[in-house]
């Protein structure tokens, strides 16, 4: 019983240690430089729509998707256009296979692999960062992920 005990508490508390790892929030050229650092080509996309609030619209391609990066001006600016594409994502759901889902006051994040799509979006402070793309490149998708800190 003592062991099962502690198995469980020591579950919990690396649980704990992972969902409360603090994300930081990267820049634009950060983007480009880790993005390109890895061999995806990067184009600034930010002239091309006149959105209010945006800063910067980054465009990355990898491994036949595109990763979209966006800077707004503030978080709530950022925490909204989450929770569009979050709806977006949810509506279109079918043969949901997973789903996860995480909200704080500096971080959201949903990933789904749902209908043979995988889908991201994942806000940090006053930054987007959206991935929409087939199932069999979710391995891809959650790399690029990774290689970003979202």
């Amino acid at each position: 019983m003592k062991k099962l005990i502690c198995i469980a508490m020591l579950a919990v508390g690396a649980l704990l240690l992972t969902a409360c790892s603090a994300r930081e929030p990267i820049t634009a050229e950060e983007f480009v430089a880790r993005m390109e650092g890895a061999g995806h080509s990067v184009v600034d996309a930010t002239y091309d729509y006149d959105i209010p609030g945006m800063v910067r619209l980054m465009v990355g391609y990898a491994y036949e998707f595109y990763v979209e990066f966006i800077v707004w001006e503030t978080d709530e600016q950022a925490r909204t256009q989450f929770q569009a594409v979050r709806r977006i994502f949810e509506n279109n759901r079918a043969n949901t296979v997973s789903y996860r889902s995480t909200d704080t006051a500096r971080v959201n994040r949903l990933t789904q692999t749902t209908g043979g799509r995988f889908d991201a979006v994942v806000r940090i402070e006053n930054t987007l960062l959206v991935i929409n793309t087939g199932s069999n490149l979710r391995t891809e998708a959650q790399g690029i992920l990774e290689l970003l800190g979202y």
